[in-house]
């Protein structure tokens, strides 16, 4: 039988959900005001010098606006590099899914990290990420690895598709890509330094790195 209470519940429920989508979309914007202010300020820089209240005065917003989003500022350097590690992974997987040989993927992946440096405002940013990578990677690893799990976790898909396929010599595909995108942010560091072209540095690097991964025949034979 059809009561007031479930009516009423029936338009508070209405009600509430559109209460907290608006709530929901305001909440979204700020936050991608503040990582957009502080991903200008990184490629203006090319460092995290910046103050917590120069990214919220770049965002427009209040240091108290600021603070009901992030807790301070290595929690949104993290959401930072979180959010532009899933857009790198995805402009990445335009380069590598264009390739069907396993070993012509994981070079895709290593020369299109490098030849993103191209992009406006992006040596700026990845000179911010490889001078902060090592302090966050001391004082927050969790999350610093968490950030980095889109990018990582691609390279490490690649290197396993490549083992199956027996053109990698990688027994551990996740531990191999982690230390393997060490030496690439290393790669990035001497880029930003204006030490390196982005090219060569990635072609050094493929070689490097592809030395020690390549399957030889006897690594094939034990399989």
């Amino acid at each position: 039988m059809f009561s007031v209470a479930e009516h009423d519940a029936g338009w508070q429920a209405r009600a509430l959900a559109r209460s907290l989508a608006g709530a929901h979309g305001r909440s979204v914007a700020r936050l991608e005001r503040l990582l957009d202010g502080a991903r200008e300020l990184a490629n203006e820089t090319g460092s995290a010098a910046f103050t917590v209240a120069r990214v919220a005065e770049r965002a427009g917003m209040s240091l108290k606006g600021f603070y009901s989003c992030f807790a301070g500022k290595d929690d949104l350097l993290l959401a930072l590099i979180e959010e532009d590690s899933r857009m790198g992974a995805t402009l990445l997987a335009d380069e590598v899914n264009a390739r069907d040989d396993p070993v012509d993927r994981l070079h895709a992946y290593v020369h299109g990290l490098f030849a993103m440096l191209a992009h406006p405002g992006a040596m700026g940013y990845a000179g911010m990420l490889v001078r902060e990578h090592r302090r966050l990677d001391e004082e927050r690893p969790d999350d610093l690895r968490r950030a980095l799990g889109p990018l990582v976790d691609m390279l490490a898909n690649e290197l396993a598709a490549s083992r199956e396929a027996g053109g990698a010599r990688s027994p551990d595909p996740e531990g191999d890509a982690q230390i393997v995108f060490r030496l690439l942010l290393s790669g990035i560091h001497q880029v930003t330094l204006g030490r390196r072209e982005p090219a060569d540095e990635a072609a050094d690097l493929w070689r490097i790195c592809w030395s020690g991964l390549e399957s030889r025949p006897n690594d094939r034979e034990e399989r």
